[in-house]
């Protein structure tokens, strides 16, 4: 029996003892995973600068969507007319005007302008009781206003509902508000002072140059300074709310019967809920002889608006947000008696709708205007144009207004009801252009009706949209050539709209596709590019002979993680979030680590025993490797570090290095690690190649930017730098392509500055620059702001510097820069292209 069963035994023991080695060596890699993953993870949580405080980027103008940042060249902040003269006086270039930054399309600020921020312009010049007029500083806000009049007993005559804003910017887009019997904000003005681009100062009334009145009124900022106004008042009086349900379809009748000539009220609106849009909530104010339900006269100022925030959010979140908004909490809210004071109602604050943070998700306004006899067209039109499209409105408010004839930029060319649209959205490209669908839908179905759209939001209406509500445009126009011939005050809103200020290579710029490039990239490409600058210090490193097992790897992971957390600050703060590319940081951060995390502990391990052995010397094989890594730090500046040749470079290890020699033990163990890490990158360099091929198709190694030659030497016709290619012209400007990457760095100092004056790079006016410096070196002097700083990883005596340069400004930087190096106190690293 024995023998029949030996040589059934005889062939199963290998293969048992074969599984038993493969699984204690799966079991191994088992641990091995487990073992990296979870130091991964700890390492990715510990490591960072959560701490770090984002600096205020200098000169940039944003608005409250936190979608419109602007560079500005330099910014005024005036306290008297003579502070504006000098400077309109001192300068010949552009001029924009803001004040408490509400629109939400850039029209309060242009690239490179002096901006005149007249927030400090601001004081109350007179309050006549008799005759309840006040004259102000333009710079005011309502708010502070209000606090002003509210002693006499005086209230404002006409206002939009929130009080943050400045007189001026409310002068500026005319606004409305929800005053019944009442229309734009014009009705309230009796005069204006207006400041020009020649420095003289205009009295404008209804009666003195009228039309330079009628057309600074919902000018927005194009014909001059508004310096001054006088605003007729009212009494302030307590007020009584009334609330009513109703179907959409009652509403038009129910206005004209109950509402529009009712004497006794004083504001009115009706919400529309979402996401149906057949039914609405009557919210009137009556006047009262009640006493106040409500003690103060004015809504205090620094309340705490939390719940009000966390509720807007619920609401914004869902359509069960949605319905419990409409059959819960409003029901709550709207149910108790409520007697206020006039002034208490007109003096709300836009922090009860702001949220913490709108960097992925952000809230905006758009407002269309119907006649009112086209109400019940324009709500079904209304309805179609939202759930088709499944925007993600939280609220429709409809208010009224009388017609106004006179303003030249007048959106109630009759009487009209005004459909303002509260909704949410998300910040990145593909939600911009969801917005933009039925917006555009919208503004057409206004149009069609003999309506309008206002102007102070998103500048995403064609021009021909423009015309078409805006038909007095022309005239505007006419005006403001005659007031502003050489075009000073500009804006995005006029940039985009006004004749004279297109730019005649837009089209040329649109073809390309990818002119334009995210102003955030400049600050997300920062930790990226620290995967280009961590392999040259390394091969510096081994270049010097020193010690791979020695080299900071763990200290790499945490510059990864600093320089993200800080990027992503800075950007938040500023800009929408990207999402997309902000994953594909944290993708490739977590990999790094990964690589990091195995790589160093594998050479302070086994590397440093193998380097031991060799008593401390290079081995040909070591020589082989730093010269494979100075390869590879050399390429990822111009390439994907997927195009380097990791396969090839193992076997020429294998080839250029005999199998014995000096040191065997350094000998073997470079060539195996060498091999198993070069081997799995060339894999793993095949896969993501792929994936990025076949997701974005080949990669585009070139950028572009517009400049203009200087005065000086358009005689000469200065030639284009070395690298750079000239694609079109157009007026004054050129268009020009130059490579990418580190190819970018090298180009850019070969634009002399008294050759080339550079006005965008990517349709971008800032631009984030890195210097080498020894610890310390002051950078105050140079034409940029310093974002932060931190040492090398394997040379605490030098120092990565991060300098915010305007573009304009870039040429002179550069050179500043190189001046500098002469005494080898700061070296150009990078220019951080987008």
């Amino acid at each position: 029996m024995y023998k029949l069963k030996s040589p059934r035994f005889n062939r199963v023991a290998p293969v048992r003892i074969l599984w038993r080695v493969f699984r204690v060596l799966a079991s191994i890699l088992v641990l091995l995973v487990v073992v990296l993953a979870v130091g991964t993870t700890v390492t990715v949580l510990r490591s960072g600068d959560d701490g770090f405080v984002p600096p205020v980027l200098p000169l940039t103008v944003n608005d409250v969507s936190k979608l419109n940042a602007v560079r500005v060249g330099q910014v005024l902040r005036p306290e008297s007319i003579a502070d504006i003269q000098a400077a309109l006086s001192a300068t010949s270039g552009r001029v924009s005007i803001g004040g408490g930054r509400f629109s939400q399309g850039g029209q309060t600020a242009y690239p490179d302008s002096l901006h005149i921020d007249m927030r400090s312009f601001n004081k109350v010049l007179a309050i006549d009781e008799d005759r309840k007029t006040v004259t102000v500083q333009p710079g005011i806000r309502w708010r502070d206003l209000q606090a002003a009049i509210d002693p006499h007993n005086l209230s404002i005559k006409i206002m939009q509902t929130y009080a943050n804003f400045t007189v001026g910017g409310s002068l500026s887009v005319n606004v409305h508000g929800r005053y019944i019997g009442e229309g734009p904000l014009v009705g309230s003005v009796l005069g204006l002072k207006l400041l020009l681009a020649d420095g003289s100062l205009v009295d404008a009334s209804p009666n003195t140059n009228a039309d330079i009145f009628y057309g600074a009124i919902g000018g927005y900022g194009g014909l001059g300074v508004i310096v001054e106004a006088t605003l007729q008042l009212e009494d302030n009086i307590a007020v009584e709310r009334k609330v009513r349900v109703m179907p959409i379809e009652n509403y038009a009748t129910h206005f004209r019967d109950n509402v529009r000539d009712n004497s006794d009220v004083v504001f009115h609106n009706a919400d529309i809920y979402p996401p149906h849009y057949n039914s609405l909530r009557d919210v009137s104010w009556l006047t009262t002889n009640k006493t106040p339900t409500v003690a103060e006269r004015l809504i205090p100022e620094g309340k705490d608006y939390y719940w009000q925030v966390k509720a807007a959010e619920f609401v914004a979140a869902s359509d069960f947000g949605k319905w419990t908004r409409e059959h819960i909490i409003d029901p709550i809210w709207y149910y108790p008696e409520r007697v206020e004071w006039r002034n208490y109602e007109a003096s709300y604050d836009v922090a009860e709708l702001e949220p913490a943070d709108r960097s992925e998700y952000s809230y905006g306004l758009r407002e269309y205007f119907v006649p009112v006899e086209r109400f019940d067209e324009f709500q079904v039109q209304m309805r179609d144009i939202f759930q088709r499209n499944k925007a993600n409105i939280i609220n429709v408010s409809v208010r009224h207004a009388k017609a106004d004839p006179n303003t030249l930029l007048n959106w109630a060319k009759t009487e009209v009801f005004a459909f303002v649209v509260y909704y949410r959205q998300g910040t990145d490209a593909a939600a911009k252009e969801a917005v933009k669908v039925w917006s555009t839908e919208m503004i057409d179905a206004a149009i069609a009706l003999g309506g309008a759209y206002y102007l102070p939001y998103q500048l995403q209406a064609s021009p021909e949209q423009f015309a078409a509500a805006y038909p007095k445009a022309q005239e505007y126009f006419g005006l403001k050539y005659r007031l502003d011939p050489n075009n000073r005050f500009v804006n995005l809103l006029w940039e985009k709209y006004y004749p004279l200020n297109r730019d005649l290579l837009a089209q040329t710029k649109a073809n390309l596709g990818d002119y334009y490039r995210g102003k955030e990239q400049t600050f997300l490409t920062i930790p990226e590019w620290y995967l280009v600058f961590q392999p040259k210090e390394y091969a510096d490193y081994l270049a010097e002979g020193r010690d791979p097992s020695t080299f900071p790897f763990y200290e790499s992971i945490e510059e990864y993680w600093a320089l993200y957390d800080r990027a992503i600050a800075i950007s938040r703060q500023n800009y929408p979030a990207n999402t997309e590319y902000r994953t594909m940081l944290r993708v490739i951060g977590i990999s790094t680590t990964v690589e990091y995390l195995a790589k160093g502990a594998y050479e302070a391990s086994i590397g440093r025993l193998t380097r031991w052995s060799a008593g401390g010397e290079d081995t040909p094989e070591d020589k082989v490797i730093q010269q494979a890594h100075r390869a590879y730090s050399k390429l990822i500046y111009d390439e994907p570090w997927y195009e380097f040749d990791f396969a090839g470079w193992r076997d020429r290890l294998w080839d250029a290095t005999s199998l014995w020699g000096d040191h065997p033990l350094r000998k073997w163990e470079r060539k195996l690690f060498f091999s198993a890490e070069f081997g799995l990158k060339s894999l793993y360099a095949k896969a993501i190649k792929y994936a990025a091929q076949s997701t974005y198709g080949e990669t585009d190694k070139r950028i572009y930017l517009t400049a203009q030659r200087l005065a000086s030497n358009s005689i000469h016709l200065a030639k284009e730098p070395e690298g750079v290619e000239m694609l079109a012209g157009g007026g004054d400007d050129f268009l020009m392509s130059l490579p990418r990457w580190g190819g970018f760095t090298k180009t850019m100092p070969r634009f002399a500055s008294d050759e080339w004056a550079i006005s965008d790079i990517s349709g971008n006016h800032q631009i984030v620059v890195s210097l080498l410096g020894s610890a310390g070196v002051d950078v105050s002097t140079l034409a940029g702001s310093e974002l932060f700083r931190s040492a090398l990883v394997s040379d605490k005596e030098r120092e990565r510097i991060f300098v915010l340069v305007g573009v304009a400004d870039l040429t002179h930087f550069l050179e500043d820069v190189a001046k500098n190096r002469q005494g080898q106190r700061l070296e150009l690293e990078h220019i951080f292209d987008y």
